[in-house]
């Protein structure tokens, strides 16, 4: 939005409607921060174009609003984007993830040209699917967490026989849908208990198919400290699958972190990130942990004090000011005030 926004209020308009519109306008009106404090570097970038996929290690990409894209220098075909990708059930069109059926994370998704994505994964061949599917086109909205409605476009038959197959050992259950960015979410209808917990969380945070917001962050030195903390087992960051990995700070760091500059991009950091059973698959293997590790040592000492009681680990951030973020780029932040 602009800086000299103004708002024009319809007469007949509700007080809810108005306070709304006056939360929205203040939040979008913050002022970025002019001083920053340094606390490490960007030591990673992880691209998801499948959400519950195998990831892409970026040197580099374009952050934007709606979460990471590959930079143009580095991809000549279709410019993948993080979790524009998501498989769902062909008669509830809800949404499917390795939480359920773990060898999803084996599923390789690049570019084959500047019209189509191949899917790859351990015992199938190759599929070449075009996005966006060819008009006329099956438009969807796919169910995720709390029953919320996103938009998608079907990408047909073939990838639909493929996923199938791959993931149920089936000819039929799956499909596969594109989000075409064509429409923003709107987390204040299906996010209501967050958002009023976690105060700086808008609709503006959300991103494609991702879990919450645009983009997520974790700091190595936190994972260390967990990795410590078990016994006889040891996890790497892949397993929080996060964007951004931040070498440098202590550990738990980023709990106090309320504003995140990287390269010319800066981020809000809006809500910690709550974590499931998704953490005890191997991230290469698609193996689920048998003791519940790292959930089990999370729950022991990172209980969020959120609507969800569940363990964390990361940060969920709002993009502010979009741009490029390298690996190696030096990480800066404001601290939140106690």
């Amino acid at each position: 939005m602009a800086n000299n926004t103004t708002l024009y209020v319809a007469g007949g308009a509700t007080a809810a409607t108005i306070l709304g519109a006056l939360i929205y306008w203040r939040k979008r009106k913050e002022i970025i921060p002019w001083t920053w404090e340094e606390v490490g570097s960007l030591k990673e970038i992880d691209l998801y174009p499948l959400k519950s996929g195998h990831r892409i290690e970026l040197n580099r990409a374009d952050v934007t609003e709606l979460g990471l894209r590959q930079a143009p220098e580095d991809q000549k075909g279709l410019l993948l984007r993080d979790r524009f990708l998501v498989v769902y059930s062909d008669k509830e069109n809800e949404f499917r993830t390795a939480r359920t059926y773990p060898k999803m994370v084996l599923i390789d998704v690049a570019a084959h040209d500047a019209e189509h994505v191949s899917l790859d994964a351990p015992t199938m061949r190759p599929l070449y699917v075009r996005i966006p599917p060819q008009k006329p086109h099956k438009e969807v909205q796919v169910t995720l967490f709390q029953g919320e409605v996103v938009n998608g476009i079907d990408c047909g038959d073939e990838a639909a026989l493929w996923l199938s197959r791959y993931i149920l050992e089936k000819d039929s259950g799956l499909r596969l849908a594109y989000n075409d960015c064509s429409k923003r979410r709107e987390l204040d209808k299906y996010q209501s208990k967050l958002m009023k917990f976690y105060k700086n969380l808008t609709n503006f945070s959300g991103g494609l198919y991702q879990d919450l917001t645009s983009v997520m962050m974790v700091n190595k030195n936190s994972v260390l400290d967990l990795n410590e903390r078990m016994n006889n087992y040891q996890v790497t960051p892949k397993n929080f699958r996060q964007n951004l990995l931040v070498e440098g700070p202590p550990a738990y760091d980023e709990d106090k972190w309320e504003w995140v500059k990287i390269g010319n991009v800066v981020f809000r950091s809006v809500a910690e990130c709550t974590r499931c059973i998704m953490t005890t698959i191997d991230p290469e293997n698609g193996i689920r942990s048998s003791n519940r590790e790292p959930l089990k040592t999370l729950e022991q000492y990172r209980a969020s004090k959120g609507p969800s009681k569940s363990p964390v680990m990361g940060v969920h951030l709002e993009v502010r000011k979009t741009g490029r973020v390298t690996v190696g780029d030096k990480v800066y932040v404001t601290r939140k005030r106690q």
